[in-house]
């Protein structure tokens, strides 16, 4: 049965890759994309670029304009990018390695021919191994996008929920994004409902034990192999995972950590996660966030010490 939802998750994302979003080009605006491309969840470098963008330019334009590209279905699915081909198509050994693609941190559900950027938009492909957790539809890495953009030209606004005792830092956060150009968004007391039937981008700001026990965020724990979690949050320590979703380090005081998620590839209102043991780790994780955000650039999620920000899931 697992072979089969892998073979199928496979087939999913391709076809929703090959015609998801099928459209006339809009009437883009000229101005300045970033096209990033790493391997090993943002590991690895392969190329990070701020590129003029031109009207009616797709992702898959931009692509072969600065890379070099392999296609296959048509030649809409990205096979490989400089040499780095997919471990799972055209080969008799399966291996679980392909490209996957982000448009402000958000895992889309547009193929690359389809995909029209806007201005400021963040392009991130990434080459990495997928099993025990194969999907992840929603990535930190492009802070302050999705906020910023959102997806596909929409944006829905952000709605930041404050736990108790977070209402300072949750003004802190509204107060930041604004100054980086967002637009639309709010402070409100953390309510469960809000955060689990989006109709705008939410991050939540609460300690862990505020939410622990609640079944919705268990769930989300629970599904990591639909929510792309790679940390386990308990009320006693936080832990980093390996890609099959394996405990590596606890981390037990002053840890906070910085996590997102969605509903299946594509959606527009993400659910981001800023949480903490303690109010010392939830300092430290606004501290990164508004004061130093480079740390989490190119980071599918994070747990944050006083000395370190921990990119997930873990290398071995």
């Amino acid at each position: 049965m697992k072979k089969l939802q892998t073979v199928l998750l496979v087939v999913l994302l391709a076809m929703a890759l090959l015609i998801g979003g099928c459209s006339n080009p809009p009437d883009t605006i000229p101005g300045e994309i970033n096209l990033l491309v790493t391997r090993d969840f943002g590991e690895e470098d392969i190329f990070d670029e701020i590129i003029q963008l031109e009207v009616q330019t797709s992702v898959m334009d931009l692509l072969n304009q600065h890379l070099d590209i392999e296609t296959e279905y048509g030649g809409g699915f990205v096979n490989g990018i400089n040499g780095l081909i997919s471990g799972y198509t055209n080969t008799a050994e399966k291996e679980k390695s392909d490209w996957f693609y982000f448009i402000n941190g958000i895992m889309t559900s547009v193929g690359a021919t389809e995909y029209f950027p806007t201005d400021q938009d963040s392009i991130w492909w990434d080459y990495h191994s997928w099993g025990d957790i194969p999907f992840t539809p929603a990535v930190i890495g492009a802070f302050p996008q999705p906020f910023l953009n959102g997806y596909q030209g929409k944006n829905p606004g952000t709605l930041i929920l404050a736990g108790k005792d977070c209402e300072a830092l949750a003004d802190s956060l509204e107060g930041y994004l604004k100054q980086a150009g967002v637009e639309d968004v709010e402070v409100q007391a953390y309510q469960e409902t809000l955060a689990a039937n989006r109709e705008k981008m939410i991050i939540v700001l609460a300690l862990w034990e505020e939410l622990s026990k609640s079944s919705f965020w268990q769930g989300v724990q629970d599904h990591r192999d639909k929510t792309g979690w790679f940390a386990e949050l308990s009320e006693e320590a936080f832990y980093s995972l390996n890609i099959k979703g394996e405990q590596q380090t606890s981390y037990s005081q002053e840890v906070g950590a910085i996590l997102s998620t969605a509903t299946g590839m594509g959606d527009a209102t993400p659910l981001w996660l800023l949480t903490a043991l303690d109010m010392e780790g939830m300092r430290n994780v606004m501290d990164v966030l508004v004061k130093d955000e480079d740390k989490i650039a190119k980071k599918f999620g994070v747990l944050v010490t006083n000395s370190e920000v921990i990119g997930l899931p873990v290398q071995e």
